[in-house]
């Protein structure tokens, strides 16, 4: 579902820019912006925010499945890159992690509320 959503979401995004910025921008560079939107889009939110805008709707978020792990930054390069890949999404097929998790030694899990007393 969370892929679901964030492919919606990014479509939505990289149209919207595309459509502002056909006056300057060359159809060859086109893909090239699309794969810089694709990156940003997935680390960005996943980095500072632990989710992207689908895992919010979803309530879900990324972790270090490694907890003591100072390097929640590269796991999130990694993740992020790995997405790149065409076989990730079929990875899903063969667990319940996908490729992206398995390689970054993060996984997906639901939002942990925290209340004050």
């Amino acid at each position: 579902m969370n892929f679901l959503l964030d492919t919606f979401i990014y479509f939505v995004i990289l149209i919207l820019f595309l459509m502002v910025s056909r006056d300057f921008t060359d159809v060859q560079n086109a893909k090239w912006i699309s794969v810089l939107i694709y990156f940003s889009y997935y680390f960005l939110f996943e980095y500072f925010k632990g989710q992207t805008p689908g895992k919010m709707l979803t309530k879900s978020q990324v972790l270090s499945i490694d907890e003591k792990s100072n390097y929640f930054f590269w796991q999130i390069v990694v993740r992020t890159l790995m997405r790149f890949i065409p076989l990730d999404i079929f990875s899903y097929l063969f667990s319940a992690r996908g490729l992206h998790d398995w390689v970054s030694n993060t996984k997906v899990s639901d939002v942990i509320r925290r209340t004050s007393i």
